[in-house]
């Protein structure tokens, strides 16, 4: 008898583990690369995946930028690249250079010692203007701190590969 209900629990917590694996598996969030110009104790941008789930929950998983870049590249596996595709260059974004500019859109003058000498693009010391904040919202933000993701992220950084654009933003 004992042997009789022990199988039986077995089988139950096995039933019961595909079936719920099953109802999970149908439910997967929407993941996401982003990245925001708040800095962090890495450095001037922070890095995350985006998750979405179907009921709108925005959860972030922060990365280093090393495991971003390796991810978003297809070098390492991420569930935002399940195919392992290098997102950058199908989106026609020349290399991963193009990050190192990132720090300019929210900065004028180098944030801290041992920052890059060279100038930001930022009107203001540690904060872009109005009108530079216009121009990053059409990449989906709303404040300095929101995220950049998805077709938005690659769109910005097709626009910062863009010296025209660049001249406009600076000129904000």
């Amino acid at each position: 008898m004992k042997r009789i209900l022990i199988l039986l629990f077995v089988i139950f917590t096995l039933i019961n583990t595909f079936v719920y694996s099953q109802i999970d598996s149908t439910k997967v969030a929407k993941r996401y690369f982003g990245l925001s110009l708040q800095p962090n104790y890495q450095g001037l941008i922070s890095y995350a995946i985006i998750e979405i789930s179907d009921s709108g929950v925005v959860t972030r998983t922060f990365l280093s930028r090393r495991d971003w870049l390796h991810q978003i590249v297809g070098i390492q596996q991420s569930y935002a690249n399940p195919d392992e595709k290098n997102i950058l260059k199908d989106a026609g974004i020349d290399g991963p250079d193009i990050l190192d500019e990132l720090w300019k859109l929210r900065y004028s003058e180098p944030p801290y010692e041992g920052s890059p000498s060279e100038k930001g693009w930022a009107a203001k010391v540690r904060m872009p203007s109005e009108g530079q904040m216009d121009m990053l919202r059409a990449f989906g933000i709303k404040n300095i701190n929101d995220y950049f993701w998805g077709e938005n992220l690659l769109k910005l950084l097709n626009a910062i590969e863009d010296a025209g654009w660049v001249s406009e933003y600076q000129n904000k």
